[in-house]
Order: structure tokens, then C-alpha cells, then sequence
């Protein structure tokens, strides 16, 4: 099962780590794994870092792009995809700050309607050590 936390990071930020994604991937990692009595520090690093995520438009994009389809479903606030065909298992939770994505596999169909907006999206799989740009990824779900 892979988690992803995915980040959309600054316009100046992007262009400033896009091609020193490990670099990034770093940060998020130290930010992710810090102490409790540095997290008056690292809140002001994830601030500097992060724009925040229209949480309601987002959520209602998804759900208008997908509630008719029948792999497709909604529980509160987490969106869920179980694809019996693609063997794909995937939920998603959209926060104010990063966004939650869980999936039986390296990608997910939510990957596509998130590249359908931003490009600054940076996901990071701190469990896996794996990182990347949305806007990288060549072939979509």
C-alpha cells in the first residue's frame, strides 16, 4: 500500500526546486519526522513551503467528475475508487495543507483529475522514499 502526502508548493518554491526534487523531498522528510519542541520552527519552514488547498472547490471537482461512475464513492470527506477491473484500490483526503493519498498501487486515477489543475503538486512517499512532481509523471490511470 502506498501513501502519498501530496503538497502544492509555492509558484516560487517550484520554480526553485524543480529540478532539485530531492532537495524538496528533504525538507518535507525532516518536516515530517520533527520533534515536537521544534515545531514552532518547522510549522514556519511548512508555511514558507506550502500554499494552502482549496479544500471545498477541490472536493467538489472530484465528486462532480467522478459520482456517476461506479467505482466511485464518497464516505464524509474521504473519496474512494475500488476498480475491480484495474485491481485499483485508492482513497483520498483532501486537508487545508497537503492531501492523503492511499493506493494499492505506484499510481492512482485521482492522480489524473489533480494534473487536470495545478501543476505545483509535489507528492512525497516518506514510507517508500520515493518523491516526484505531478507535472513528471508521463502516463496517467
Amino acid at each position: 500500500m502506498r501513501r502519498f502526502y501530496i503538497f502544492q508548493v509555492k509558484n516560487e518554491y517550484q520554480e526553485l526546486y524543480k529540478n532539485h526534487s530531492k532537495s524538496l523531498y528533504h525538507i518535507f522528510k525532516y518536516l515530517y519526522f520533527l520533534n515536537r519542541r521544534d515545531s514552532d520552527y518547522g510549522i514556519e519552514l511548512f508555511n514558507q513551503l506550502v500554499q494552502t488547498i482549496d479544500k471545498t472547490k477541490l472536493n467538489r471537482k472530484i465528486f462532480i467528475k467522478y459520482h456517476k461512475e461506479r467505482i466511485y464513492s464518497k464516505i464524509k470527506d474521504i473519496h474512494v475508487i475500488n476498480d475491480l477491473y484495474r485491481d485499483e484500490i485508492s482513497t483520498l483526503k483532501i486537508k487545508n495543507s497537503y492531501i492523503l493519498l492511499e493506493s494499492n498501487h505506484n499510481t492512482s486515477t485521482f492522480l489524473k483529475i489533480l494534473s487536470e489543475g495545478e501543476n505545483n503538486y509535489f507528492l512525497c512517499d516518506f514510507k517508500n522514499q520515493d518523491y516526484f512532481w505531478l507535472s513528471d509523471i508521463k502516463t496517467l490511470v
